[in-house]
């Protein structure tokens, strides 16, 4: 499928481009695909041997890899250990020039976030997302982890409100009602906290963490209704 695209551009591109340029057109169509696939045999290898990884896209950055180069480099160095420089290093990508398109410069963006969130540093997690969010404000990713970045800093209130547009741009996406719910819950709001993690189990029921997620839903309503029991909630970032 993806030759027959790449087949269908070139011979697009060969009708409506004037002959000496045919050439330098099938060239770049050809070079955009050949780093594709190095990108994703990168990706790939980081799962298996990260180290290796890291030192191949960094002889490939200096070969001149472009974006999908520097990104392999910073995925290896997070899964190497080092979060906050690898989440530095994607937002370097997603301001510089060659960044890609929109969508591609929002990816970065939350990609950064993610990692800012696992060093963890709620408030750059929160830069970085407001970053792409002027970028695609409909992203989920970004929605989310600045969801998550507001409740890290004890701002529930801000959390419910991306968790509320990010429901409304994606309709019941589970992640989303259960990191909602989650938001619900700290905030006390019991029966909301159990109506969007019901939901949420009831548009994925394979992942743990909502399961976990009800389980302290329904010990809270319990305890609700023991006054003399005692509800612990975690700490959060100051």
């Amino acid at each position: 499928m993806k030759n027959t695209v790449l087949i269908n551009l070139i011979l697009a591109g060969l009708l409506v481009q004037p002959a000496f340029s045919q050439k330098a057109f099938a060239q770049e169509i050809s070079r955009d695909v050949d780093f594709d696939a190095q990108h994703e045999s990168c990706l790939e290898k980081i799962t298996d041997n990260p180290e290796t990884a890291f030192e191949d896209a960094m002889i490939w950055q200096s070969q001149g890899g472009g974006r999908r180069a520097r990104h392999c480099v910073a995925t290896a160095l997070f899964a190497l250990g080092h979060e906050g420089e690898a989440a530095l290093r994607l937002e370097k990508i997603a301001k510089a020039p060659d960044g890609g398109t929109p969508t591609m410069r929002a990816g970065f963006y939350a990609e950064a976030a993610e990692m800012w969130l696992a060093v963890p540093d709620a408030r750059r997690a929160l830069a970085a997302t407001s970053a792409g969010l002027k970028i695609a404000r409909s992203n989920l990713d970004l929605r989310i982890y600045r969801a998550q970045a507001y409740g890290a800093l004890g701002r529930w209130d801000y959390s419910e409100t991306d968790l509320i547009s990010a429901l409304a741009f994606h309709p019941g996406d589970p992640r989303a009602l259960r990191i909602r719910a989650e938001t619900y819950l700290q905030q006390g709001n019991l029966q909301k906290a159990k109506a969007d993690i019901e939901a949420s189990i009831a548009a994925d029921g394979t992942n743990i963490d909502t399961f976990l997620l009800r389980g302290k839903i329904n010990e809270a309503m319990r305890l609700k209704g023991n006054p003399g029991d005692e509800l612990i909630l975690l700490p959060q970032e100051k």
